[in-house]
């Protein structure tokens, strides 16, 4: 499982081999486990860049900081958010096989944890945590391994390995030159202050922070490139209905009833509605717009346009929809119909076009006496 704990730009990968992944074939496994991830891995990366982003905007780390060492001048518990009690400090300068050892190590052990400050340089956020899973394939372990510069920042940690105990919302210790909970323990024991003795040597973390290297990768997006891109991109991608003009002017009534296909009750088994009854949905709730379905490449349905919302601006809500709109001009022309009848437009949907079955522009949808009215307008009826 793979999680990112709201207020810290964190990765976690708990790694259990289900049955599924019961085959002898790794490559398979791998596979199978990266697969199963692939959403929640795009959650991380959409979910961090959000974080990165808010963090670039305000230069502000607070909402991500939680005091995480007991303050010496103060006689409050310093609160900190976690489920585990131990928080093992690592780094893949330890040696994958040390990683391995430790992740076999603390299988099903519900109070510890691994934590990484970030990634190995020249991977991404996800072949990082494929890397984790694969070890975690490996040995069949479910420990958890978290990606959390957060956690490194607050307890100073510059060197690993290292073990941080929490009881209860406080920091109780961070000793450092150990794996082993147990020794770090023993160790508060003999010391009894927020950072005893260390226990061994230190090595240099591997890892850069990950949000640095968040940052960076941020920094050197062009978001007006992409942003145009995308714009382009929209009309490119548009569906269009390409209605043809009415050649004749007619008016079609449309009964919007349903028939309800069996009985329909309440949570108290009351009978709301019984089979073969027919429901207007006009009568629940009124159609009060003015539909106008045009095509702006002819200029007199534009004038029609106007004309409606000059004629029944004040009575209706009048809505102007567009058949299809230049693609080569996109927003310009987009724009520019706006302009012209003073007021938002809008694209027609297909859903719309097949609700009411429109054919032809120009349309007018209305409704009156529990019924829809589709009115179609030739273009020699048009001033």
């Amino acid at each position: 499982m793979v999680r990112l704990r709201s207020a810290l730009i964190y990765a976690a990968v708990i790694c259990s081999v289900a049955q599924a992944y019961g085959s002898t074939d790794f490559a398979a496994q791998e596979s199978a486990a990266i697969e199963n991830f692939k959403d929640v891995l795009d959650g991380i990366k959409t979910n961090t860049d959000k974080q990165v982003d808010f963090v670039l905007k305000t230069e502000d780390l607070s909402f991500a900081k939680t005091p995480l060492m007991p303050d010496s001048n103060s006689v409050d518990p310093v609160p900190v958010d976690h489920d585990r009690t131990y928080q093992v400090f690592v780094s893949w300068s330890l040696g994958e096989a040390e990683i391995k050892n430790l992740i076999k190590e603390y299988h099903d052990n519900r109070e510890v944890e691994l934590v990484f400050r970030g990634i190995p340089d020249g991977l991404t956020l996800q072949d990082a945590l494929a890397k984790v899973q694969r070890l975690s394939l490996e040995t069949k372990s479910n420990t958890p391994v978290l990606i959390n510069p957060v956690l490194f920042e607050e307890s100073q940690i510059e060197t690993v390995p290292q073990v941080r105990k929490v009881v209860g919302k406080q920091t109780l210790y961070v000793v450092s030159g150990t794996t082993s909970v147990q020794a770090a323990d023993e160790q508060y024991q003999k010391d009894k202050v927020s950072r005893p003795k260390a226990i061994g040597p230190g090595l240099r973390i591997a890892e850069r922070d990950l949000i640095e290297v968040l940052k960076e990768r941020l920094a050197k997006v062009n978001f007006s490139e992409l942003k145009d891109k995308a714009l382009r991109r929209f009309w490119s991608n548009q569906v269009f209905a390409e209605l043809s003009p009415a050649t004749t002017s007619r008016v079609r009534k449309l009964d919007p009833s349903v028939v309800v296909p069996q009985d329909i009750t309440g949570v108290d088994g009351s009978l709301i509605h019984k089979a073969g009854d027919r429901i207007n949905p006009l009568d629940i709730r009124p159609f009060t717009q003015r539909l106008v379905i045009i095509d702006p490449s002819y200029e007199k349905q534009i004038n029609f346009a106007k004309a409606q919302i000059e004629n029944y601006g004040d009575k209706q809500n009048v809505v102007i929809i567009l058949s299809e709109v230049d693609r080569q001009k996109g927003w310009d022309g987009f724009t520019e119909v706006q302009n012209k009848v003073g007021r938002a437009v809008y694209i027609l949907k297909d859903d719309v076009r097949t609700r009411f079955s429109i054919d032809f522009t120009p349309s007018v949808v209305t409704a009156a006496d529990r019924s829809f009215y589709i009115e179609e307008v030739a273009g020699e009826s048009l001033p």
